[in-house]
């Protein structure tokens, strides 16, 4: 993880403007706020559903202040050649098919199309998103894996065999085409699939063409891929995505959209009577939605991209027509602040956002495609202004942002808020309040402040650090944390909550009386060797008051290391603790040997007889030092490395 954002340098080489290269979790942030261009070359026919795009659309964009566009194409339909149709959709048949990528051609007409409309985007400055979308794809590729739909195909027929590799066959065209552009071009493995397809079908896909763009070499090798999850939809679609995918390539963006709640984002039809929006209910669910995606990205290190989201036009106004919808839409206010406060919510969590813009005759529009020359409005202008605005209005880049260290506590300290890397839930009748503490605190800037007005039971009210799945065999957990309260008689517990053999357990400490000023608190547990994975959990529920956390430690014990030894503390001390360069040991025993370990207990230095040891070259942080004496006592202690 890095604090703040690092901005990398800009070169101009024409006809781009192109960036250093830099890292996934860069390219996130830098593609902050967009839109889509939708409805253009998704539709059957560029024209059809939404004006054809012209370049001044691009720079039109990029002025306003928007950073990228993502581009809904689908090149299904006549725009590829080869029927997939001619191969059997029984069962059984997958091995009858012997065709070739080949066998299925992208009209060059079109990719030069399509390259024309990249090229204007880049050419502004503007991150810019290839993404197969649209109502061929699904009925040609999509609908074949839903069982219950009529373009159903067995996943064992040749057929499904035929349709995987014109697929595919596709994105290596479109591949090749962009092989040279600069990575400021991202591709989008496909649209929504999670309606369609399950999600193991999915994680095949996302492998098959992953692989597919990256055997093309050049600028591809490296280039951003987005990925989203089958069967789970809206905001739960990238948790579907299994970890075989997400370890298979460094340069993966997680994708969701956002439309909920149906009955407000889409009244302008008939069956959605809900044209209000925005009050704390409404936007405490959003959070939790939101809260969850950041959660899972956290956890599994991929950043997150929320690419599509939005509500119907003012009481369903066509900006085309100028008529309203007869079925009623959402209040302007209510619209606008829904697309405010989704940008802002995304900004501050670190989720990059493309706004979805369907044109001028849809039912939502935000820029009015007046770039065309022929568009001819009933209401005039260049954007929907308020809605444009409360994009670009709110939200501010997390402080600490980027990939996380596989640590056991991650922002065990709070200086990244108290929101990153911790979830804090109330249940039951409960009622309690988590918030970041800038004046009372132990160390550092920052500390947790939970205000309990309603107590229940200690669990009742929980914060809770990321689940951490490495092996923890042979290891002991030293859990320590500073605390406080406003008040007497009130006490909180640790917790670590871990699965043994598939069944979740948990194991409380005592419970920890505060006092009014910061005291050390520490909590040992014993992992199982049948641990599939450990949660750091703290409990607050049992009173009510002020509790405030801060400093959250951990010291891990390899009992592999050996035995300690009951030498007393006394006799063997190490100093200086914290140190920059040295460690010297003083004992009234003969040394034997010194090793310097992580945390886990990998042997980083080792130096025989002798009482000084020199850590300099290691980065800052704890590590366990390994005495072993020569009468065989062996002693482990701790050091901090500036």
């Amino acid at each position: 993880m890095f604090l703040k954002k690092s901005f990398f340098s800009i070169y101009l080489l024409a006809p781009f403007i192109l960036f250093s290269q830099t890292s996934i979790w860069d390219t996130v942030e830098s593609m902050g706020r967009g839109l889509n261009l939708g409805n253009t070359l998704s539709a059957p026919v560029e024209g059809y559903w939404a004006p054809i795009v012209h370049e001044q659309y691009f720079i039109e964009v990029s002025n306003a202040g928007f950073s990228n566009v993502r581009i809904p194409i689908d090149f299904f339909g006549t725009r590829t050649s080869g029927n997939t149709s001619v191969w059997s959709s029984q069962s059984n048949t997958y091995s009858e098919f012997n065709g070739y990528e080949s066998d299925f051609v992208v009209s060059n007409e079109y990719l030069n199309r399509v390259e024309t409309v990249v090229d204007w985007s880049l050419q502004q400055g503007l991150y810019t998103i290839i993404d197969i979308h649209g109502a061929d794809l699904k009925s040609e590729f999509l609908e074949t894996f839903n069982s219950n739909n009529s373009n159903y195909t067995n996943p064992s027929s040749a057929k499904r065999a035929a349709d995987l590799m014109k697929f595919k066959s596709i994105w290596i065209q479109i591949a090749n085409r962009f092989i040279n552009h600069p990575e400021e071009l991202l591709f989008e493995v496909v649209n929504e699939p999670y309606f369609e397809v399950s999600s193991s079908e999915m994680d095949s896909i996302n492998l098959m063409i992953i692989e597919a763009i990256r055997s093309t070499g050049g600028n591809n090798t490296t280039r951003p891929i987005i990925i989203t999850g089958g069967t789970s939809t809206s905001y739960q679609a990238p948790t579907a995505i299994s970890d075989d995918v997400l370890n298979f390539d460094s340069n993966l963006i997680a994708s969701f959209h956002y439309y909920k709640p149906f009955n407000f984002t889409a009244s302008s039809r008939e069956e959605y009577n809900d044209f209000n929006w925005g009050n704390n209910s409404d936007k405490s669910t959003l959070d939790s939605h939101f809260d969850e995606v950041k959660s899972w990205s956290e956890n599994k290190n991929i950043p997150i991209t929320l690419g599509e989201f939005g509500a119907d036009n003012q009481s369903g106004l066509n900006y085309n027509t100028g008529i309203y919808s007869s079925h009623g839409g959402p209040m302007n206010n209510d619209r606008v602040e829904y697309h405010r406060y989704i940008a802002e919510q995304a900004i501050n969590r670190g989720f990059s956002f493309s706004a979805w813009c369907a044109g001028n005759k849809s039912t939502k529009t935000i820029h009015l495609r007046n770039d065309n020359p022929s568009t001819n409005n009933a209401i005039s202008g260049i954007w929907v202004n308020d809605v444009k605005e409360a994009l670009l209005a709110d939200g501010t880049w997390p402080e600490c942002y980027g990939p996380y260290d596989n640590a056991i506590i991650r922002n065990p300290n709070f200086e990244c808020g108290v929101s990153s890397q911790w979830n804090f839930s109330v249940q039951g009748n409960a009622e309690a309040i988590l918030s970041n503490e800038n004046n009372s605190v132990f160390s550092g800037s920052n500390a947790a402040r939970i205000d309990v007005t309603t107590a229940q039971n200690y669990n009742k009210v929980m914060l809770s650090n990321v689940v951490y799945e490495d092996d923890l065999t042979n290891k002991t957990l030293v859990i320590g944390c500073y605390a406080k309260s406003l008040e007497s008689n009130i006490s909180f517990k640790l917790r670590i909550r871990t699965q043994i053999n598939g069944i979740v357990t948990y194991q409380p400490s005592q419970s920890f009386e505060l006092s009014d000023s910061y005291q050390y608190y520490e909590f040992q547990y014993d992992v199982s060797d049948d641990s599939s994975f450990v949660q750091l959990q703290v409990l607050l529920g049992a009173h009510i008051g002020t509790y405030f956390l801060d400093s959250f430690s951990i010291d891990v014990i390899d009992s592999s290391l050996g035995i300690i030894s009951q030498v007393d503390d006394l006799d063997l001390v190490l100093y200086p603790n914290p140190t920059k360069e040295f460690v010297n040991i003083k004992s009234f025993n003969e040394i034997e040997s010194i090793g310097i370990y992580t945390m886990l207990g990998r042997l980083l230095i080792k130096k025989n007889q002798s009482k000084k040891i020199n850590i300099n070259k290691l980065s800052s942080g704890f590590y366990l030092v390994k005495v072993k004496l020569k009468n065989q006592a062996i002693v482990i202690k701790k050091i901090s490395k500036k």
